[in-house]
């Protein structure tokens, strides 16, 4: 009787570990086909962070407290970041995560992570909130990082690495900052109208940083950038940097790397799946998922004036009750034809990145171009834009050529020769409102 029991509860085990093998080698081919639609182009990310999956939606990541912020730390404070996400999926499923270190280029560094952890590198997280809605059905996972089991020791640029527990695949990263807050920055804008894409105005950007006592030889210690929108893939490295008075460093972009002024988002407003919601134009709640079909978007008057694009992840609605819906976008190109590879759309929902899982196609019957997005009740920003000969276009399909909000933010990097890594001294962030400059 004892061994018949054993014999049945070992099949049964071997049976389950066999199913557990299949759905976790399924799920990596899963994950590597959806990264495969990916192109190399996104406005959002750094060079080999990984892309965030289809089955994972909603992302968000910001210091506690600040979710209009970039993912910043300051060096031994003891300031979380957040990471919050749904996984499209009808079981609890089981994270992992670590941390590398990198330079201000994105190349991982030598550092030894006992150097710049003080702590384990790992976390593994499991046990998210199951939501209280089907078709599709999702479990919300929100942590903090680094929590109280790991301290970073050395500031820099770093990645975040979420993995699946059970299969080891890495499902995506995210960058984030942890500064020293050491020095002082301060920044300009000089606005040149009628000197960027055809026509439109440009932003230069000057700064001056005075360097903290330790900074002996700035001309060859420090380094810079800028990047707009928060938008890491806009990095820019200045080419005038300068050092005429003791301790301080002039630095600013020359005219050819001044950032277009007029780039421009449009708000999505899903904050409830309903009609009453003026963009939305139909609501069609027995299709599963269910169908929300927008009001056209017409070339030219797409935008919303001088929106505040404060994050690269929207605010997706966080209760146990929000819904998904598959989100049927329309763009009336007014009768232009455009000489170009193609439409793409690209928004918070989607890391800011082409794909063509959002490429838009025409449709005769409407003569529209149209493309759909599973995404969840919550307010969004999104454009438009082209990929001609290869390249992507972010202003074709731009609302306007005059000058639009747009928030920079400066980076200053010291070279540490001792340990051979670049420490991350200051991040700021300011941003312009048509001639006013705003510190944040």
């Amino acid at each position: 009787m004892y061994f018949k029991a054993s014999f049945t509860f070992s099949i049964l085990f071997f049976l389950l570990s066999l199913a557990l093998i299949s759905c976790s080698t399924e799920y990596a081919a899963t994950v590597k086909e959806q990264r495969a639609e990916f192109k190399t182009y996104s406005l959002s990310m750094v060079p080999g962070q990984v892309p965030v999956p289809n089955s994972i939606k909603s992302l968000q990541f910001y210091p506690e407290g600040s979710p209009s912020s970039l993912p910043v730390l300051e060096l031994g404070k003891p300031k979380n970041l957040i990471l919050s996400f749904d996984e499209l999926t009808s079981v609890s499923g089981q994270f992992r995560i670590s941390f590398t270190h990198h330079e201000q280029n994105w190349e991982e560094s030598n550092i030894p992570d006992a150097w710049y952890l003080d702590g384990v590198n790992e976390i593994v997280v499991q046990g998210g909130e199951r939501n209280a809605q089907n078709d599709p059905g999702y479990f919300h996972y929100s942590f903090t990082i680094p929590g109280n089991r790991v301290r970073f020791a050395m500031s820099g640029n770093y990645l975040l690495h979420v993995y699946d527990q059970q299969s080891g695949i890495e499902l995506f990263s995210l960058p984030f900052f942890v500064t020293e807050d050491a020095g002082e920055v301060s920044t300009n804008v000089e606005t040149i109208y009628n000197s960027g894409n055809s026509g439109a105005a440009v932003d230069q950007l000057f700064s001056e940083f005075r360097s903290p006592d330790f900074v002996e030889l700035p001309q060859f210690d420090l380094s810079f950038s800028f990047a707009q929108n928060h938008l890491l893939s806009t990095l820019k490295i200045p080419s005038e940097v300068s050092n005429v008075v003791q301790g301080v460093t002039e630095f600013h972009l020359s005219r050819s790397q001044a950032y277009e002024a007029n780039f421009d988002y449009s708000r999505l407003d899903l904050h409830e799946f309903t009609t009453q919601t003026y963009q939305i134009f139909d609501y069609q709640p027995a299709s599963i998922p269910p169908k929300v079909i927008l009001r056209e978007d017409f070339l030219n008057f797409t935008a919303t004036p001088n929106i505040d694009h404060d994050n690269t992840f929207g605010r997706p609605n966080s209760g146990r009750y929000a819904r998904y819906g598959e989100v049927f976008f329309r763009f009336n190109t007014m009768g232009r034809l455009l000489n170009s590879d193609g439409i793409f759309l690209i928004g918070d929902f989607n890391q800011w990145t082409i794909s063509d899982r959002y490429k838009l196609r025409y449709n005769e019957e409407t003569e529209l171009f149209e493309t759909s997005a599973l995404i969840k009740e919550g307010i969004y920003t999104y454009k438009y834009v082209t990929i001609t000969n290869g390249k992507i276009d972010q202003f074709t399909l731009s609302d306007t050529i005059t000058k639009q909000t747009q928030r920079y933010t400066v980076f200053v990097y010291f070279r540490d020769n001792e340990f051979q890594y670049d420490r991350l001294l200051k991040v700021k962030d300011f941003y312009l409102i048509f001639h006013y400059l705003y510190l944040l």
